[in-house]
């Protein structure tokens, strides 16, 4: 996405989510269990076992889920930016 895009998104909806996974942290070197959008008020996770997408009230509430099997941990594919995304 180009400068450009990026301007004309952010004045059509306001802040640009920011793009993160939610791995596994197993011996045996985990993977990634979802990809999501975190959003001022929400994050959205899809998970890569091919279910649909969950919405959740952000993104401590997705670890929380996801951590129920095994550890987990987030890792950024868009930093945040300023924002704190709960």
């Amino acid at each position: 996405m180009d400068d450009e895009q990026r301007r004309l998104l952010e004045v059509l909806h306001g802040e640009l989510p920011a793009r993160f996974a939610i791995c596994a942290e197993t011996e045996a070197g985990g993977g990634v269990l979802g990809w999501g959008l975190a959003f001022d008020d929400e994050a959205v996770v899809v998970p890569t076992n091919g279910g649909l997408p969950n919405p959740f009230s952000g993104i401590k509430a997705a670890l929380r889920l996801y951590g129920m099997v095994h550890p987990v941990r987030l890792v950024w594919v868009d930093p945040p930016d300023s924002r704190q995304l709960t």
